[in-house]
């Protein structure tokens, strides 16, 4: 855990994480296998841990307007199923089968966008529907990243270097790239960013010499172009960073 935007080490939770998400109110929920961990803002105690029996978990996403938690899994015993919504983040989730369903977010009214498999596709699940709609791009994309909402658009990250972000104007099944967030200076790879809404930024795990992306980069968002700040070297040796969310402390 680091403060923001300083880069200070302020903590560490012991054990792997495969990705993690965030949470209006500053909760942060950490995947690994088949257990969602929720956290605090702040805390290395654990709130409460959900499980999908036999999936592997691959990401997820909270709903700003209910508190809804998307998850995003494998499951070969679970036929087709690959995204469970826990209500308000707890008790028993209903559990779909979805297409282009790797990473996911949702929008401003509760719309849930599905993304990270094909370059020329999404797909939404609308607030309160149970029927998922795909979303054609008005161009494809290369080696896709998380799917993100900045606040205006949804995006779509390049998932190698140079990793442009692409800014989506979704009309029904349609999906218009109008924009992209590109950046300035060598990256020999890059992990999954986050956009911070808060104060118009992104942060992206990157390399510029070996494999491992142990920088943390922050770019003013959606200019782009050269880094705003580097934070260097958090992780050591051979490990790096996958991803990065941002915990916004609760009011």
């Amino acid at each position: 855990m680091l403060s923001y935007p300083q880069g200070q080490l302020v903590g560490s939770i012991p054990g792997p994480v495969e990705a993690m998400c965030s949470d209006t109110n500053g909760n942060m929920y950490l995947l690994y296998r088949n257990a969602v961990t929720e956290y605090a803002h702040g805390s290395t105690t654990s709130l409460r841990t959900l499980r999908i029996p036999g999936a592997e978990l691959y990401s997820c996403s909270v709903d700003p307007s209910s508190n809804d938690l998307a998850v995003i899994f494998n499951c070969p015993p679970c036929g087709n199923q690959n995204l469970a919504i826990f209500p308000n983040g707890s008790g028993t989730p209903t559990r779909y089968g979805a297409p282009y369903a790797y990473t996911s977010t949702y929008d401003n009214q509760g719309n849930l966008f599905l993304g990270g498999y094909s370059g020329s596709a999404i797909s939404e699940l609308p607030k309160g529907s149970q029927t998922f709609t795909t979303i054609t791009l008005s161009e494809g994309i290369t080696y896709v990243g998380p799917i993100q909402w900045d606040g205006t658009y949804v995006t779509l990250q390049g998932g190698r270097s140079p990793a442009g972000i692409y800014r989506i104007q979704v009309s029904g099944s349609t999906g218009t790239v109008v924009g992209e967030t590109k950046f300035s200076g060598y990256m020999r790879n890059v992990g999954y960013s986050s956009i911070s809404v808060q104060d118009a930024a992104v942060i992206m795990p990157f390399s510029t010499h070996g494999t491992e992306t142990n920088d943390l980069g922050v770019w003013k968002y959606p200019r782009g172009r050269h880094a705003i700040n580097v934070i260097k070297k958090i992780g050591t040796g051979d490990h790096g960073f996958g991803s990065v969310a941002i915990s916004v402390a609760p009011h």
